[in-house]
């Protein structure tokens, strides 16, 4: 018998894959040894801290790295041939290479800057670039689960452009999670029905 699998049922199998054993391998660890819920950096009478872990952010800026040098050795080689007629299509791969890592780059960036800060009262949201802002639990609106294979919570708040996005994967996600319920029971209640 001679079992023949697709690239495509490949790349499904991958894709549900990738995101369980990430989702488990962070659940065991942090069955292992919780992660610590204060980091040091944040102002007095913070709770906890709800931010990516470590090797999220890395990840992102690791990635982008190597495809800004994968993209400077792409455009020293497209320097020394500028007289081939391929030379425009890999200039542009080039060009096109290191501004995919430089997002990369900034994503990581973002990544590591985002954080929610609980405190008795309001939760002071700091997103990935745009300034920090304070959110009471009377303003929470509508709390609702994130769309991507981590889970998660999206918290729409009045007064605030956008919405609170949280993954089920970040550091300190439980006790958010313990916080909203007890001080927002109106949204916790919908979004847990």
């Amino acid at each position: 018998m001679n079992i023949n699998l697709s690239p495509v049922l490949i790349a499904v199998l991958v894709m549900i894959a990738i995101p369980a054993v990430v989702s488990a391998l962070v659940r065991q660890s942090d069955r292992k040894r919780p992660p610590s819920t204060v980091v040091g950096d944040e102002a007095n009478g913070v709770l906890f801290t709800v931010r990516a872990r470590r090797w999220s952010y890395l990840l992102l800026r690791i990635i982008g790295i190597v495809f800004i040098v994968v993209g400077g050795f792409f455009l020293l080689v497209t320097l020394t041939l500028l007289d081939e007629p391929d030379a425009i299509g890999m200039l542009i791969t080039a060009v096109g290479l290191v501004l995919f890592g430089t997002l990369f780059v900034y994503l990581g960036i973002g990544q590591k800057r985002r954080r929610v800060e609980a405190y008795d009262d309001q939760l002071v949201v700091t997103p990935m670039f745009r300034a920090a802002g304070a959110v009471g639990p009377g303003a929470i609106t509508r709390i609702s689960p994130t769309t991507n294979r981590f889970g998660g919570l999206d918290i729409r708040a009045k007064g605030r452009r956008g919405v609170i996005s949280v993954l089920a994967i970040d550091a300190a996600y439980p006790e958010l999670c313990a916080w909203l319920e007890q001080r927002a029971p109106g949204p916790w209640g919908e979004f847990a029905r």
